[in-house]
């Protein structure tokens, strides 16, 4: 297992870089999004540099703005090219994988159209990742109503995409967490993984066991990460205060090693 986090696109990211590499982590999740790292106004070849310096690995992560479910063309054209110039940067940092999070399709299109939407889409982003040693994986969005049945869908319609799983994400308005579902599905496409804590009702990024009801059972989703073999990549995606990001490292590394012995 490796342990990231994601920058805060509002901070300096050279900073960002150091301070991740100060504190014990093995990569930095890149976020693309404006004002700190935009696509357009970010020195990308001086950030790998310094990131290739501090000895961190590096995962990119798209903006989570940008508008692929808009009801316009012209609209979600727009996006699909930001996306691909975020493709372009994870190859200058030298990240392997560019994630993308999935949001849907307009409401006036069936679920058909919506796939052949996303399959057109998807087609090109991940031959545009291919062509720069790049693969692209989609993240699970919150509205687990039919969700899973998409991503069964898409997926099948697009062999080359990725999966990035994000275990807070499927922990919301279900009954249990969704993450054996999608591993028996998708466990072949699966290349990263997202965690922070909820309540089962709000994405809201929390630490480690801090909900006092609904939250994620950490140690059954651990295991179930392990019966499936995965010993990738984990961010994790706690805001705010960074000794809160610390202690869910610690908490992280305390039931992952539980449940290897």
């Amino acid at each position: 297992m490796r342990i990231g986090a994601m920058n805060d696109p509002q901070r300096d990211v050279f900073d960002e870089i150091g301070w991740f590499a100060e504190n014990g982590f093995d990569y930095i999740d890149l976020t693309i999004e404006a004002p700190a790292t935009a696509t357009e106004s970010t020195p990308w070849k001086e950030v790998a540099q310094a990131i290739q310096a501090s000895g961190l690995g590096v995962v990119c992560h798209t903006a989570p703005y940008l508008p692929i479910d808009n009801p316009s063309p012209l609209v979600r054209q727009a996006a699909l090219d930001e996306l691909r110039r975020s493709v372009d940067v994870a190859k200058i940092v030298g990240a392997s994988v560019c994630t993308m999070h999935f949001m849907g399709w307009p409401r006036y299109l069936s679920d058909a159209e919506g796939y052949e939407f996303y399959r057109q889409m998807l087609e090109i982003l991940v031959r545009h990742g291919e062509e720069r040693g790049v693969d692209v994986a989609m993240e699970n969005g919150v509205d687990n109503k039919h969700q899973h049945k998409y991503f069964r869908e898409i997926f099948q319609r697009v062999p080359g995409l990725k999966l990035l799983y994000d275990i807070g994400h499927g922990n919301l308005a279900t009954a249990k967490s969704m993450l054996r579902e999608y591993l028996f599905s998708l466990n072949d496409r699966l290349v990263h993984i997202h965690l922070s804590d909820n309540n089962g009702v709000g994405d809201l990024h929390l630490p480690l066991g801090a909900p006092i009801r609904g939250g994620l059972n950490l140690e059954q989703n651990i295991q179930t990460l392990h019966s499936f073999g995965y010993d990738g990549t984990i961010t994790i995606e706690v805001f705010g205060d960074r000794r809160l990001l610390m202690y869910s490292v610690a908490r992280l590394k305390e039931v992952w090693a539980e449940s290897e012995g």
